[in-house]
């Protein structure tokens, strides 16, 4: 560590006094930085990497943000990625899709039973019901987030307008051991080494979802009980934002205690892509992300 890259900083409490260095030109991006005895604690945002903001953190930027941590008085080993472990990850993919196209697509299907979707004005997030699992899949307009915080890139060369029409999908995992469970490792090499990491996540998202839905044709229904089935899926549908737990909890409250609800969940399960494109529809949009999040 160069020291005269610091200020020392004293602390009372009590009869006990602590000593911590604070750095003098923390650079943006740097969101703290702690040392140990043999060991650093970085928590840092891709903005550290400036002009190469929009690489994030990579194979390809590894060598730049030790570079970084040096002129800024910490040297780090020149291997230290092989030995570091992360604590939290936050793993993108850009892509150039229409915001809105994928909103409006997304904003239809019913994710799979280990999900829930939230969905604001600029991005739909699908979250893990499982409340041991910290983890959230997010896709947003890069640009229109970019807009709206400008205040967050000042200072920076970056350009924002590098970012039009760009989409961003990004897996946010919050611990260690989600990190651990998911990535099967917390190395860092090892992580960055991997490939369509958001793409798998948005396969069990969409797991069970046709890409195609049928013309809603009512010749189909030959009973009332049948056409009875559609409108209490419509109704949970609406009423649920698409949730499919939450249509099937909905069920479970109307049965008896010694009743499975699987008879009555399996008809509304099959017919939920009716319900969610009555006009039929073929989620272009998300195709075309899957596609991209191969190459």
């Amino acid at each position: 560590m160069d020291s005269s890259k610091f200020d020392e900083v004293i602390t009372y409490k009590k009869d006990s006094e602590r000593h911590y260095f604070k750095m003098i030109n923390k650079p943006i991006g740097l969101e703290s930085l702690g040392i140990g005895n043999d060991t650093v604690f970085i928590s840092a945002n891709a903005r550290i990497l400036n002009e190469n903001y929009h690489k994030g953190f990579c194979l390809n930027t590894i060598d730049q943000l030790r570079d970084i941590l040096k002129r800024n008085g910490i040297e780090l080993l020149q291997d230290f990625i092989k030995e570091s472990v992360l604590k939290e990850a936050h793993i993108k993919n850009d892509v150039q899709i229409d915001i809105e196209s994928l909103i409006n697509d997304f904003s239809i299907i019913t994710p799979s039973s280990k999900f829930f979707k939230v969905q604001r004005n600029n991005s739909i997030t699908f979250e893990s019901i499982n409340k041991g699992d910290r983890l959230s899949t997010i896709i947003y307009g890069k640009d229109i987030e970019m807009a709206k915080y400008k205040s967050k890139y000042k200072g920076l060369d970056i350009d924002i307008d590098n970012f039009t029409g760009i989409s961003r999908i990004e897996t946010k995992f919050y611990n260690s051991p989600t990190v651990k469970k998911y990535l099967g490792t917390r190395n860092t090499l090892q992580i960055m080494e991997q490939k369509n990491i958001n793409g798998d996540r948005l396969t069990n998202i969409l797991k069970g979802q046709p890409m195609e839905t049928p013309l809603l044709d009512l010749s189909q229904f030959k009973t009332i009980s049948q056409l009875n089935d559609l409108a209490l899926t419509k109704l949970l549908f609406e009423q649920c934002n698409g949730n499919y737990q939450r249509m099937k909890n909905e069920l479970k409250k109307r049965l008896g205690k010694n009743t499975k609800a699987t008879y009555q969940t399996n008809k509304i399960k099959n017919l939920l892509p009716l319900v969610q494109s009555p006009g039929g529809r073929k989620l272009e949009s998300i195709i075309e992300l899957k596609e991209k999040l191969k190459e």
